[in-house]
């Protein structure tokens, strides 16, 4: 019987601590909207008004000067053409460097 309990003590005190560990999406505010771009090589990308109003992004709803590109939880550099305005309009775009999704947040679940 004292196994038991020892063994449900460690199982316990295991997920005590796993609860309190932090899981790697603290970066996320849920007071912004986000969009998911799909990205199949690296390299540089443009992302024009035109592009983003026909895949439902409500551009001229929000300031320029707040566009964030995330990867892996990790603010990216980007370019808005004519961010200064405050304004999103047709010709304006944004320009960034990204990279494809590689399965590097999920290796430790394959290892061999």
């Amino acid at each position: 019987m004292k196994k038991v309990f020892y063994i449900l003590l460690l199982v316990l005190s295991g997920i005590t601590s796993a609860k309190s560990q932090p899981f790697g999406n603290e970066w996320i505010n849920y007071d912004q909207q986000y969009f998911a771009i799909k990205i199949h090589e690296n390299g540089i990308y443009r992302l024009s008004y035109d592009v983003l109003r026909s895949a439902g992004v409500p551009v001229g709803s929000f300031d320029p000067r707040g566009f964030q590109i995330f990867f892996r939880g990790m603010e990216q550099p980007i370019m808005v053409r004519n961010e200064s305005s405050g304004q999103f309009s047709p010709g304006d775009y944004i320009l960034f460097y990204a990279q494809r999704n590689d399965g590097y947040l999920d290796q430790e679940l394959y290892r061999g």
